[in-house]
């Protein structure tokens, strides 16, 4: 995702990372549902390591930015959440994307990419009750804006809900996860909803 004039890729980077260390406790709560309860303390690990790098980020092409926070988070939050996300990050950096695009167009091939790679490597589908449930939703939306983005990827991990677990834990024990949210999904959606309040910010700012 990028920010246009509103600090560009780190600024965002930085005030999503904020962000998701204030839902950290709500984060396990979700994951402890059928997981580890662990997710939060993976995404606040990860998000640190965001923070410590994105001093370093500014003045370096895009994609390098993006490929180099894909590879921090794969050395400091090795789990199979935070590998995830690596891979997602790694695969958006090799996506070979113009820097002279737009911000939105830029966006949406960056989560395009992200997306695909996530589905291809962790084997799942949309309506498989993980994160791709709201990454895929605002990668179509992220085009009209962060706003749309924000909304879709809300939707969809609410949407996960209602679904049955194929993937994990939940997948192959008798499902306790029925009615409540899937703890990827709802990480999705909690760094979209702050990325848009960042743009929306910069937006007024100016």
């Amino acid at each position: 995702m990028t920010a246009g004039r509103t600090g560009g890729f780190v600024g965002l980077l930085a005030a999503v990372a904020t962000d998701l260390i204030e839902h950290r406790d709500q984060l396990n709560r979700l994951d402890g549902v059928a997981g580890d309860g662990d997710l939060g303390l993976t995404v606040t690990t990860a998000a640190q390591a965001l923070l410590d790098l994105a001093p370093s980020l500014d003045g370096l092409p895009e994609a390098e930015q993006v490929r180099k926070c894909g590879t921090e988070i794969a050395r400091r939050a090795p789990s199979t959440g935070g590998t995830l996300i690596a891979f997602g990050f790694l695969a958006a950096a090799r996506a070979g994307v113009d820097e002279a695009l737009p911000a939105g167009g830029r966006a949406a091939a960056y989560l395009d990419a992200a997306a695909t790679a996530i589905a291809t490597r962790g084997q799942v589908a949309p309506g498989d009750r993980t994160m791709l449930d709201a990454l895929r939703p605002a990668a179509d939306a992220v085009a009209s804006g962060a706003a749309a983005a924000a909304a879709a990827a809300d939707a969809g991990a609410a949407a996960t809900a209602t679904m049955a677990a194929k993937v994990g834990r939940a997948g192959w024990l008798a499902d306790p996860t029925a009615g409540h949210e899937d703890a990827g999904a709802r990480l999705v959606a909690l760094a979209f909803a702050a990325a848009a309040r960042h743009v929306n910010a910069g937006r007024h700012a100016d």
